[in-house]
């Protein structure tokens, strides 16, 4: 658990929405500050892209990185149900998560989570996307608990869409740069890896740890790997 309250979380993206801010750094500390307060244990957000497909904007961690990927491709699972139905969307329990989503809810289950919770990222009477919450136990989410994802959810949507003024266009180019600055960090991971001899996950964390460490967003650590990379 996070010493930080949800008020204190919430706060830190409000801040960050009336300044200019990089979404990729922000949408990462969002998932995490979520699946860290809700409480859930691992936490990612899927986008609809302009050809009506989904996209993985971020996750907690590598293992939630490919499921998602996984619920992208085959355009099924909660998230992509919230996103589509524009209501919450949730299973507790491995047999009614199976039943549910089919291949993708018995992916779910096999990933170790047993109660999976997914919200609408609501933007103008329509679901561009949604957040989904994982839980390794089987258990509901309460009220509260319910309300405040759902904020995380909208706060999400406003760091995509903000400016308010932003056109179909304009939105479509705010998607594309925060899927560029997902693309860069998967690259990085990769180097890092290779550097390292890390796994995935690990490389992750490494990354992760390295903004934390320097004070820079997750997109320009990400960047400043690959770029070295490529100058050796």
């Amino acid at each position: 658990m996070t010493a930080r309250t949800s008020a204190q979380a919430l706060a830190d993206v409000a801040s960050a929405l009336v300044e200019d801010h990089e979404i990729t750094g922000l949408l990462a500390r969002l998932v995490s500050d979520c699946a860290a307060l809700v409480p859930a244990d691992a936490a990612a957000l899927l986008v609809r892209t302009a050809d009506g497909g989904f996209e993985l904007l971020s996750a907690t961690s590598h293992r939630v990185d490919e499921l998602e990927l996984y619920h992208a491709q085959r355009e099924s699972g909660p998230a992509v149900e919230a996103a589509r139905s524009g209501e919450p969307a949730s299973a507790v329990g491995r047999e009614a998560i199976a039943a549910r989503w089919g291949d993708v809810g018995t992916e779910i289950v096999e990933a170790g989570f047993q109660a999976v919770h997914a919200f609408p990222m609501h933007w103008r009477g329509h679901a561009i996307g949604g957040l989904n919450l994982f839980s390794v136990t089987a258990a509901e989410l309460s009220e509260p608990s319910s309300v405040l994802a759902q904020s995380f959810a909208d706060f999400a949507t406003l760091a995509i869409v903000q400016p308010a003024a932003l056109g179909d266009e304009d939105l479509a180019q705010r998607v594309t740069e925060a899927l560029e600055g997902r693309v860069v960090v998967e690259q990085a991971k990769g180097v890092l890896a290779f550097q390292l001899g890390l796994d995935m996950a690990d490389a992750y964390d490494e990354l992760v740890a390295r903004s934390s460490m320097n004070g820079s967003t997750l997109a320009q650590v990400a960047q400043n790997v690959v770029r070295a990379a490529q100058e050796r």
